[in-house]
């Protein structure tokens, strides 16, 4: 190859990426998905400049660079997947650069944008026709509780993000109750956690790192790690507002963290417990532990798997909680509980996201159909669950790893062994998420789930002295069984037993089993048997 010729093509190869370079520019600067943090700034200085009359504000404005904007956060490391960690970095503000600015309102970005005066009560029915004023709204706009004016003795209710209002606005009076209350409490918190020392994303995640939208705000195809949606946002709180209470074995929020508090509960009403272990608050041993869950997988993920278990695992056996069977996979009307019951297919009722269809698809192909009327019961659910880290940034690792230690060795309260405190921890302990009691051949009358064995006749089939050494090890009596061991107490799995003795058809023969038929022999067990006589175990 000649020099001309060399020369030739390193030209055509030099020219090919100044054009490509170019054409990323451009791109950057008409797709909002990858805008770059120099469109922002230059964005946000042109309505600053516009919305201040000052010239020497002017002059400032206009002669202002546009720069990285980097928050390093010491106090909260960023924690890995695996359990290690780094410093937190943010430069968020690189792109909401009117984040702390009053000025940055709704009103006022339409007004200066597009030269249209709205009033606050149009805001969110202008940015719905406006997409690309919604997205500077977004992007640009103040934090919901930065006052608007006078340093907080302004009667405005300043910027505020409520179910009515989307994005920040100003308003000149008080919309709602509803509003003033969701401003004070944004006010609040934003006072009580200064971006200087919190960043974003501790509170909002995120990979605060980058400076492109679709990497910052997170991509689980990429393995980034993705902004929590407003719904979820309790997990964030649960990082420093969580306290451990080991006596009692529950977990104390702030009052406004009832998302979270709701998402306990369900954990333990629905025997969540029984089935996964988060240390220092429950010892299941049958699905995977949880402990750590909320650095481990992604929360779309999570959601999926409460509505779906079978999404990941075609095998797995966790109930479906919150969707019904199809109708044409169980006769209308035959199971009063309404988990089971049956429903007509119908889209999630949850914000528009891309997964949710696939969450939809995927119950569809495992004859399941998602129940609109528990969407709020699985949102609290996955908050609960996301929130898990195994990290407290405000007690630290050492008083976590003493909690731990003093629930381990705690043992479980002794309770009156009787039907009725039996009753209790039946119902209590979520064993209607996989048992169906009532009559066998009535399901309109009874109550309960199919993922385990139908007690209906258990009184009639064992002693209470099998239901008791079941409880201890189901494995050994009902071989392959999934039943977790539940983390009773000798005198609650007494109760339980006499509660299970009670189930019986009405009309039915109520003679009780005698001992002897279904539990090793003396005979049996002085010569070492372990194995107990299944004959009389039948399932």
């Amino acid at each position: 190859m000649s020099m001309v010729t060399k020369f030739v093509v390193c030209c055509v190869i030099m020219f090919g990426l100044v054009g490509y370079v170019g054409f990323v520019s451009t791109w950057n600067n008409q797709n909002v998905k990858t805008h770059d943090f120099n469109y922002w700034q230059d964005q946000y200085k042109s309505i600053a400049y516009t919305l201040t009359a000052d010239p020497v504000t002017k002059a400032a404005i206009k002669a202002t660079g546009n720069e990285v904007k980097q928050a390093t956060i010491m106090q909260f490391p960023l924690i890995e997947s695996n359990g290690s960690t780094q410093l937190r970095v943010d430069r968020c503000t690189s792109c909401h650069v009117g984040l702390l600015d009053p000025n940055m309102t709704a009103e006022n970005i339409i007004k200066t944008h597009d030269g249209v005066t709205v009033t606050t009560a149009e805001v969110a029915d202008y940015l719905a026709k406006h997409d690309e004023t919604r997205d500077l709204v977004e992007v640009l706009g103040a934090h919901p509780g930065v006052d608007i004016e006078n340093n907080g003795k302004s009667t405005d209710l300043g910027v505020v993000h409520s179910p009515l209002l989307q994005y920040g606005v100003t308003t000149a009076t008080s919309l709602t109750d509803a509003d003033r209350a969701d401003y004070a409490q944004q006010k609040d918190s934003i006072t009580r956690h200064p971006f200087p020392v919190f960043g974003c994303t501790t509170c909002h995640y995120g990979s605060g790192r980058e400076l492109m939208e679709f990497k910052a705000h997170g991509d689980p195809d990429h393995w980034m790690q993705p902004l929590l949606p407003r719904k979820y946002m309790e997990v964030a709180c649960a990082q420093c507002h969580t306290t451990y209470n080991t006596t009692t074995n529950t977990l104390t929020y702030l009052p406004q963290m009832t998302t979270i508090a709701r998402g306990e509960q369900l954990f333990k009403s629905e025997a969540c417990y029984g089935c996964h272990k988060i240390e220092g608050f429950s010892k299941g041993n049958v699905g995977p532990e949880l402990t750590n869950e909320g650095r481990t997988t992604w929360i779309t993920s999570v959601e999926h798997q409460i509505w779906d278990p079978k999404y990941k695992v075609p095998s797995c056996v966790m109930p479906y909680f919150f969707a019904a069977k199809n109708a044409d996979a169980v006769t209308p009307g035959t199971v009063k509980d309404s988990r089971w019951k049956t429903v007509e297919p119908a889209d999630i009722d949850s914000p528009a996201t891309d997964y949710t269809q696939q969450i939809q698809d995927s119950l569809n192909d495992h004859g399941y159909t998602a129940d609109k009327a528990s969407q709020d019961d699985v949102d609290a659910l996955v908050t609960f669950v996301y929130s898990q880290t195994g990290q407290n940034y405000s007690s630290g690792n050492s008083v976590r790893f003493s909690l731990v230690s003093d629930y381990n060795a705690a043992k479980p309260p002794d309770v009156p062994v009787n039907v009725a405190e039996g009753k209790l921890l039946f119902e209590n302990s979520g064993c209607y998420a996989c048992h169906y009691v009532g009559d066998p051949k009535d399901h309109a009358n009874g109550k309960g789930g199919f993922a385990g064995p139908d007690l209906s006749w258990e009184g009639s089939r064992h002693s209470q002295q099998w239901l008791v050494a079941h409880y201890l090890n189901p494995q050994a009596f009902v071989p392959g069984s999934i039943m977790p061991v539940f983390p009773f107490s000798d005198t609650q799995r007494a109760a339980l037993a006499l509660y299970d003795q009670t189930f019986i058809p009405a009309g039915k023969p109520t003679a009780l089993v005698s001992p002897d038929l279904d539990m090793p022999t003396k005979d049996q067990a002085a010569h070492g048997a372990e194995n107990r006589d299944l004959r009389y175990m039948s399932r």
